[in-house]
């Protein structure tokens, strides 16, 4: 029972997802609620008018981090409000209570920003923790947090939150059954671990049946590789979470959705279009790809495509929205035949996948998940809702896997993925996850697991839309360039080996992304496809610097991004060479520093980058390929390689001419290497010049690091949070992605 004086009635779950893991972990944590006994709400943050967001008294916060630290787009309007809030008084929020679980990567250096910068601005108008932030790290596997911390979370919320305390009390003793189950005897274990070999590794072509025959398995069915042998040396397994309950029932209709006349966009896209949120220019709308070309070499690692997408009369709400450097969602489905192997393996035959299914909820108490909502109402059918709604190829998480134990007919399927989702098992887990199986792999390493479509549709997380840099600037075309890489690729697994003086060979594994391999699929046809597509927030202003009245902002800018990682440059030297044609006098310095592996086969806009050279627009310009450094057209093996070898210009350009200094590319390679370059770089400089340390150090944040002005260098940690002082400022702004 509570026994603080602050006990409230109801609990709100609120969420903000940039590719639906906070979405999904927000979700269990509220179920868990309701069956826990707790009177509970769940939401997305950006509907902050709907549940009367400045009402609440106690919140649960799972919010995950996007790009260089900013949130989630479904809290763009949120952010906005508690901007406003803080600066209403000190005690705007004095009524709340709150708890914040939030999801990041080390790889990126503002590790889970979003959760600090919540509890901070929350703190700042007067609200209070009533439990510890939870930090989830999914470079080194979020469960290692996420667990404890919804563990944690019960007996603190009961202290500022009525329940069932009958209710409570029940699951408690239920969940101490489930987390100490023991394996029943010595030798279940053994046989469990003898199975080991029955578990196939082997092409996908063949699979042992539970009945011991042999059935064709589909080729979208890649091999698992998972080593129990570890089952033998454990009496018994902890950890193992309580299984959510089925929340949703299916009610089928005896008529059939018709097939569209396009398949590339979803069924309910008049729903989404005709939607209006407070921003407008956000609203989706259906792009033409009218122009598509190979900007790589065939020889070349990666296939880059370059396409156009033509913007309809329609989407004049994006007309004079959208500027150089901004970026869009393409909503993509899963592929076609993955979703029909997984209506096979769930022996669901193409004329019931076809039919209209209601989804509503099981329990009054419990709201469905928000991706699955609308079909409450609109009914669609379980190919549509497979193929458009849920992610099929998403990081596996342990709830999932422990459903699925629940429903396997053979005891040594069952024992061993409950071992996956132990304490025990956490190494098996790793190796599951890295393996990045789609959910049919998994069903079919688990040949026993039958469970009932709407129940697997629950548990999938939604599938989010896929973020893409415009690479052009607005002109008198309605037009939207992208440039990506084609995302497919062979994994190479190793296989542990039963004979421990004989290495086994390594299995390869056969991956595809969900959406650019199905853009190069539309972008062959002969036909102008239509696709939904709508205009991201850009949130960390990842814009070419302008002053008030619009004109060129003087400052030097510096540019780098390797890859892929150029594209919205493109659109800033056209954007600058159109501001020179209408002010030929103001011409900003520009640097781009650019990395490819090979300067024949993989450098990308080439031609265009050096018309910006030819004409001026492009004061400077520093390409690095990979595998041919040596020659002369290369400034380093790698764009970091160019930066040290011409620190001075950059510091002094950064510290004397305050330059603006943008990123774009991959976060866990280049985005780190380049950050820690940047770093070591003032560190140097500033031991040859320093009269910068005083400065420097002046405009880091109190107690952040300890600060001795009279210094005559800058140390790493210090060099690292001028940095985050800069990207504060807007004058370090990356656009990064995992």
């Amino acid at each position: 029972m509570p026994t603080s004086d602050f006990v409230d009635s109801h609990v709100a779950f609120l969420y903000a997802s940039q590719t639906g893991n906070a979405e999904s972990i927000c979700y269990n944590i509220y179920e868990t609620a309701v069956q826990r006994g707790f009177n509970a709400s769940y939401h997305v943050l950006d509907d902050y008018a709907k549940f009367k967001f400045s009402e609440l008294r106690t919140i649960v916060f799972v919010v995950s981090t996007t790009g260089d630290g900013d949130p989630p787009d479904n809290s763009a309007r949120f952010w906005r409000v508690l901007r406003k809030a803080t600066r209403s008084g000190e005690d705007a929020y004095a009524h709340l209570r709150y708890a914040i679980l939030g999801l990041g990567d080390t790889n990126y250096s503002n590790f889970c920003n979003t959760a600090q910068r919540l509890d901070k601005q929350l703190g700042e108008v007067g609200a209070r923790a009533f439990y510890k932030k939870g930090l989830a790290d999914d470079a080194t596997g979020m469960e290692e947090v996420v667990e404890p911390w919804i563990d944690g979370l019960w007996p603190a919320l009961q202290q500022v939150a009525r329940c069932d305390s009958d209710v409570a009390e029940a699951v408690e003793t239920e969940k101490d059954v489930e987390t100490e189950k023991d394996v029943e005897t010595e030798k279940d274990v053994e046989v469990a671990a003898e199975a080991l070999a029955e578990l196939k590794v082997e092409a996908a072509d063949n699979a042992t049946s539970t009945e011991g025959s042999v059935e064709p398995v589909p080729h979208e069915v890649q091999p698992l590789v998972l080593d129990f042998r570890p089952m033998a040396q454990t009496s018994s397994i902890t950890g193992v979470a309580r299984v959510s309950a089925p929340v949703c029932t299916a009610a089928y209709e005896d008529t059939t959705v018709e097939p569209q006349p396009s398949s590339d966009f979803p069924p309910w896209t008049a729903e989404l279009i005709s939607a209006h949120p407070e921003d407008p220019s956000l609203t989706p709308f259906l792009a033409t790809i009218t122009a598509s070309k190979q900007m790589t070499a065939p020889e070349a690692l990666k296939r880059t495509l370059l396409i156009d997408l033509e913007l309809p009369p329609s989407a004049c709400h994006v007309d004079g929205q959208w500027r150089a450097g901004d970026a869009f969602n393409i909503y993509a489905p899963n592929h076609a035949p993955l979703v029909r192997a997984l209506l096979d393996r769930l022996h669901i035959n193409a004329h019931d996948a076809h039919k209209h299914v209601r989804l509503t909820k099981r329990n009054s108490s419990i709201e469905l998940p928000a991706h699955l909502q609308r079909f409450s109402n609109s009914p669609s059918s379980i190919y549509d809702i497979l193929v458009w709604s849920v992610d099929l190829c998403a990081h596996p998480r342990k709830p999932l896997l422990r459903a699925l134990a629940e429903y396997c007919g053979e005891k040594a399927d069952r024992e061993r993925l409950l071992f996956i989702c132990s304490r025990q098992g956490l190494k098996t887990f790793e190796a599951l996850r890295n393996q990045t199986p789609t959910v049919l792999d998994i069903l079919h390493a688990f040949p026993s697991c039958m469970l009932p479509p709407e129940r697997l549709i629950e548990l999938l997380p939604p599938l989010a839309p896929r973020s893409y840099s415009i690479c052009n600037a607005p002109n008198d075309k309605r037009v939207w360039k992208i440039a990506f890489n084609v995302v497919e690729y062979e994994l190479q697994v190793d296989v542990f080996s039963l004979d421990e003086e004989n290495s086994a060979p390594s299995v390869q594994v056969s991956r595809r992304g969900v959406c650019t391999p199905w853009l190069e699929q539309l972008a062959q046809t002969q036909a102008k496809p239509l696709i939904l597509v709508a205009k991201r927030p850009n949130l960390n202003a990842f814009h070419l610097p302008t002053t008030t009245d619009l004109k060129p902002d003087p400052r030097p800018v510096i540019m780098i991004g390797p890859g892929t990682g150029v594209a919205p440059f493109i659109g800033f030297l056209e954007q600058r060479a159109r501001e020179l044609q209408l002010r030929p006098s103001c011409n900003p310095f520009m640097w781009l520093l650019f990395g490819c592996r090979d300067a024949s086969l993989d450098y990308l806009f080439k031609s265009d980058i050096q018309a910006h050279v030819d004409s001026g627009v492009l004061t400077r310009l520093s390409a690095c390929f990979s595998r041919n450094a040596g020659s002369h057209q290369s400034a380093g093996k790698y764009v970091q390689d160019a930066l040290l070898s011409n620190q001075d210009e950059f510091a002094e350009l950064m510290l004397q001419q305050n330059a603006v200094l943008f990123v774009c590319g991959d976060a866990k390679g280049m985005g780190k290497d380049v950050n820690d370059t940047v770093a070591r770089i003032l560190c140097n400089y500033v031991e040859q010049h320093p009269e910068f340390v005083r400065p420097l150090l002046q405009a880091l944040p109190a107690s952040k690091i300890p600060v001795d002005l009279d210094a005559q260098m800058l140390t790493t940690p210090q060099a690292l949070q001028v940095l985050m002082v800069w990207s504060a400022q807007n004058r370090y702004v990356r656009d990064l992605w995992a």
